[in-house]
């Protein structure tokens, strides 16, 4: 049977919620431990298979376990319940994807859901482990003061932050923006931390979204680099003008209901929010990306660069629609994003966030998944509604 393993200082809400669980003891058990502590003697004597941790304890706090878990326990998955929580951190934890966050006081029946979900495994669309910059995320949105020690391989870096600030970081020679450009492109990190900053002065000017996205521009450039692609013919095959919508059904809204069409093909005139500016600035920064389209929700467009044609930016939208429905269907967790290769072996990316619908064509050589994981906190931060 699957066990699920629940930490939190207040004896109190563990025996509410073991109550509460009884109605469920037929698909899984439960065990407890009052702190991240006692939380890592248990995953060492038992098998856990998820783990719902409070983040403000004494001893070992929640960020330190998730830490612990990230570099010891990359397959569980993790719910994260805070009573600090704030409608900006519970949107970004959505679209991180790698974990789950509830705020208190608990909505019991959205907890057993997530459970239930991150208990089935990524079949069910819950992604587990916990990635780097989801972590350092949820530092910034917690306002967390502490120190990271990260290791990949031979390779070790720090970074500081102070109320959720990223002001510092080294790695050997580098620092500031330069070593936080190098520790977020790394894989399969292991991370350690200090309740700790000593650091005071800010070296780094950049907000924390751009750094994770410039990292995973870089890696990916780095990437390309690594592994060329070669060239290939396509015959036979027809490009986006050739694609007949209608021929397509996968129960979508129609023309009577409310799902978004282009209505506009030329850019809003109203002025455009100051955090929607500096992700195009972001987009227009990166020569690897040919030409870029994004649109609101109801389908106009706030902005295009390069030469995205008509055709391309209804799909985009179509796309948009049909993801998110699939995904309700099947049950995924967070946003997720879509990749088509095109005729000419570029490749073509789809996001959905909150507010707009971002589609971006970027070069046969460039790795899209890399610029879709530095994009999506970005994106989810971006509202263009009152």
């Amino acid at each position: 049977m699957k066990k699920v393993l629940i930490v939190d200082d207040d004896e109190s809400f563990l025996h509410g919620l073991i109550d509460g669980f009884k109605a469920y003891e037929d698909k899984f058990s439960i065990t407890t431990a009052g702190d991240g502590m006692e939380a890592v003697e248990v995953l060492k004597s038992e098998d856990i298979d998820l783990v719902l941790t409070d983040l403000k304890m004494p001893r070992m706090d929640g960020f330190a376990l998730v830490a612990h878990l990230s570099s010891n326990y990359s397959e569980i998955p993790v719910i994260v319940m805070t009573a600090f929580g704030t409608p900006e951190m519970e949107d970004n934890l959505r679209d991180m994807g790698t974990f789950q966050y509830i705020e208190k006081p608990i909505d019991f029946r959205t907890l057993v859901e997530k459970t239930l979900k991150g208990l089935a495994g990524p079949s069910k669309g819950y992604i587990t482990g916990v990635s780097l910059s989801s972590f350092l995320q949820l530092l910034e949105l917690d306002k967390k003061s502490c120190t990271l020690t990260i290791h990949a391989g031979s390779k070790k870096g720090v970074m500081y932050f102070r109320d959720g600030d990223l002001l510092d970081a080294r790695v050997k020679n580098l620092k500031g923006s330069e070593a936080a450009f190098a520790i977020v492109s790394w894989k399969n990190v292991e991370i350690e931390i200090d309740n700790q900053c000593s650091i005071t002065e800010r070296n780094i000017q950049e907000s924390l979204g751009f750094i994770l996205l410039e990292g995973c521009r870089r890696k990916d450039e780095s990437n390309a680099a690594q592994n060329p692609i070669p060239e290939s013919d396509h015959t036979g095959t027809s490009g986006l003008d050739s694609l007949n919508m209608e021929d397509l059904d996968l129960d979508l809204p129609h023309k009577n209901s409310s799902a978004p069409a282009i209505t506009s093909l030329e850019p809003e005139t109203e002025p455009v929010h100051p955090v929607l500016a500096q992700f195009i600035s972001l987009l227009n920064s990166f020569p690897e990306i040919v030409s870029s389209t994004i649109s609101s929700r109801e389908g106009n467009v706030l902005h295009q660069a390069g030469e995205p044609d008509s055709n391309t930016v209804n799909f985009i939208t179509y796309v948009a629609v049909a993801a998110e429905q699939i995904g309700i269907a099947i049950g995924a967790s967070g946003r997720q994003y879509s990749i088509f290769t095109l005729t000419d072996d570029s490749k073509l990316l789809v996001l959905c966030g909150q507010d707009v619908i971002v589609g971006l064509k970027v070069g046969s050589s460039v790795f899209p998944e890399s610029i879709a994981d530095g994009l999506r906190p970005v994106l989810s931060r971006i509202r263009i509604s009152a």
